[in-house]
């Protein structure tokens, strides 16, 4: 999975959050998608709505207002022509894009929104 979180401008905690499921560049016009929330990484979470794409993009401030703090996201992907089916890493999501990290979730990439709205790296 790759990971990439773009931290809001003068703000440390609140960042958005783009997940990607990220299968090889050969299978993925042959996968569907589900992207899940569970309380915890040994049972099957629960479909999030509307959410069947390669990509889940989130914000910290959605974490907090959809209730998925302490909460695992990972993908489960199908690969319809093999019938292979492969599920990502799991990813402990806060409001705070610290606790992420500190909950060890290597980014691939973190950068910020400067004061014009673009986005540089740090």
């Amino acid at each position: 999975m790759k990971k990439y979180a773009i931290r809001l401008h003068n703000n440390n905690c609140d960042a958005s959050l783009i997940f990607h499921a990220a299968p090889n560049s050969e299978e993925q016009p042959f996968c569907k998608f589900q992207w899940y929330i569970t309380e915890d990484k040994n049972l099957v979470g629960k479909p999030i709505e509307d959410e069947q794409y390669e990509s889940y993009i989130t914000e910290t401030q959605r974490i907090k207002e959809e209730a998925y703090e302490k909460l695992y996201l990972y993908c489960k992907f199908i690969n319809v022509k093999t019938n292979t089916e492969n599920k990502t890493e799991f990813i402990q999501l806060f409001s705070d894009v610290n606790k992420i990290i500190d909950a060890g979730t290597v980014f691939d990439d973190i950068s910020k929104f400067n004061e014009k709205g673009d986005i540089v790296t740090l």
